[in-house]
């Protein structure tokens, strides 16, 4: 099953929302969305049972969350929604939860997709900004797999950034290198 990475729009019944990225599935109308327990997106589409997918070609994005570089992102109003979108999304699909089967680890929710609009095309990712996706994956999972191994794919994955990036793309990266660095440092006393 091909696994899409984007960034979800959740909040809860006070309205206060939450980004974060993570891979889901399409399958016709439906979305499946694999929140990890605990999150605070598992909590919000439990509560307000709705969420939006951002499909978003700025990554900076992607890892100015996981990096914790930046956490303010513009956010948009959907007509009749209280989940909001990313502002400089490129599209969206706006989900209700048709049904979930939990997990310990990470429940799946199945979603209908009740909106669709598209502001400008999503192109695809270029080489540097695959890098930077797949680099802010690896940079989510630091104490969880071997350094080694993240050293490794780093080292891989910075042939496409050189050959490709531009300033957001190299911004990016910068927070990576600098998450990567601080973990080091906290992590070497």
């Amino acid at each position: 099953m091909k696994i899409h990475e984007v960034i979800i729009t959740s909040c809860d019944k006070a309205n206060n929302h939450h980004i974060a990225p993570m891979g889901i599935n399409i399958i016709g109308d439906e979305v499946i969305v694999r929140p990890f327990k605990p999150s605070k997106t598992l909590d919000n589409i439990r509560e307000t049972k709705s969420a939006v997918v951002n499909f978003i070609d700025d990554v900076r994005v992607f890892a100015g969350i996981v990096t914790g570089a930046k956490r303010k992102w513009g956010l948009k109003k959907i007509r009749g929604d209280q989940v909001m979108r990313l502002d400089d999304t490129n599209s969206y699909f706006l989900l209700r939860v048709n049904s979930e089967n939990d997990d310990q680890v990470r429940p799946k929710i199945t979603c209908d997709i009740l909106d669709k609009k598209m502001y400008r095309p999503f192109l695809g990712f270029n080489r540097a900004q695959f890098s930077v996706i797949e680099a802010a994956v690896l940079i989510s999972r630091l104490g969880m797999i071997p350094m080694d191994k993240i050293y490794k794919e780093l080292e891989y994955l910075k042939i496409g950034l050189d050959k490709t990036a531009g300033k957001v793309e190299l911004e990016a990266w910068s927070w990576i290198e600098a998450k990567l660095q601080n973990f080091e440092i906290e992590n070497d006393s």
